[in-house]
């Protein structure tokens, strides 16, 4: 008779029931991606300093089209008109009014349209776009630095990378949440723009010519908002690159604001520096800033521009006032991206966060 005790069959613990109320959803790559995604825009939204620089630059939209409406309305005093007087029997006797008074008319209401034509499209659509890359690249250098930065600042950096996705979606997350914050912000800001310029132009009396409005118009007006959201989307790449290369706000937000900076400081000091030495070594100083992000960005825009003011039929004559290529442009941006991507994307797969 065996005297080892007798132990009960083991059996499989049965999993615990999952909650009705936890939705796990697909977790297929684009799924867990774009759930990420709108992860980091909620928390987008829930700081206040996006909401912070979005009243800023709205604020700083305003006031940038209230000056050519100030401007139209100093030029809007009143020119002599035709004098009239009443003789004995109730008849009016007018004295029309002089060449010279019409003349002097003529001017001012040119001047006055001069002054005013920022507040109507097309040109409103250009200040707009001015406005955006000067605030825009601040904004967003800001709020990239900062969503990356602070994964680091504060730790949850490994908590991130323990819930689930890869480090590959983690870091894609943030790219697409800067793209759509940053496309959200450019129509809106865009469109706040016009609306106000329209509303400011009311003061001038001056109507809206849509002559120019035409299928051509449209699509070289959305080439233009979508090169504008290119060159913000560069800065706010070198933005995320050194924050993610630094592990801090600062080195993101400080290290992209100087980049764009120097780019035309140093620009400017190169080409002068080559306009002044002769030869080849000028030649060579001169062509440097060709390989700038602001230079291509401008050179893509500028082609645009040149439709949307001047027209399709006058775009011609004035496509080449600036020299670099299309092709050039967008290739020397491409490499801009790659090269920045992926040295964030290398560093995030490499580097080791649990210290």
């Amino acid at each position: 008779m065996s005297s080892m005790p007798q132990t009960p069959t083991e059996q499989d613990i049965p999993a615990t029931k999952r909650s009705n109320t936890v939705i796990m959803g697909h977790q297929d790559f684009l799924s867990v991606l774009f759930r990420s995604i709108g992860a980091e825009l909620y928390k987008i939204r829930q700081r206040a300093m996006s909401k912070i620089l979005l009243l800023i630059a709205t604020l700083i939209m305003i006031i940038t089209f209230l000056f050519p409406a100030l401007g139209a309305l100093a030029n809007n005093s009143p020119l002599p008109q035709a004098s009239c007087i009443t003789d004995s029997n109730g008849q009016q006797h007018c004295t029309p009014q002089s060449l010279q008074d019409r003349a002097r008319q003529v001017i001012a209401e040119k001047i006055k349209a001069d002054i005013s034509a920022p507040l109507r499209l097309p040109n409103s659509l250009a200040l707009s776009v001015t406005v955006i890359n000067l605030v825009g690249t601040i904004a967003l250098i800001i709020l990239t630095g900062t969503i990356v930065g602070s994964e680091y600042g504060i730790g949850t950096i490994r908590l991130m990378l323990i819930r689930g996705p890869t480090r590959t979606q983690f870091f894609l997350a943030k790219i697409g949440a800067v793209i759509v914050y940053l496309l959200a912000t450019l129509f809106l800001l865009i469109l706040v723009g016009i609306i106000v310029g329209a509303l400011f132009n009311l003061t001038t009396g001056i109507a809206v010519d849509f002559s120019f409005f035409t299928a051509e118009w449209i699509v070289h007006a959305i080439l233009y908002v979508l090169i504008t959201a290119l060159g913000l989307f560069v800065y706010s790449m070198i933005a995320l690159c050194l924050a993610t290369l630094g592990k801090t706000t600062a080195a993101g937000i400080a290290g992209a604001l100087i980049w764009w900076f120097f780019e035309s400081v140093l620009g400017a000091v190169l080409t002068a520096i080559g306009f002044l030495n002769k030869g080849p070594v000028g030649d060579f100083l001169q062509s440097i800033p060709d390989y700038f992000i602001g230079n291509n960005i401008s050179a893509l825009r500028d082609h645009q521009n040149q439709y949307l003011i001047n027209g399709v039929g006058q775009a011609t004559s004035n496509a080449n006032t600036n020299n670099l290529s299309d092709m050039h442009a967008i290739i020397v941006l491409a490499i801009y991206l790659v090269v920045f991507i992926g040295m964030a994307w290398w560093v995030n797969q490499q580097r080791d966060v649990t210290n």
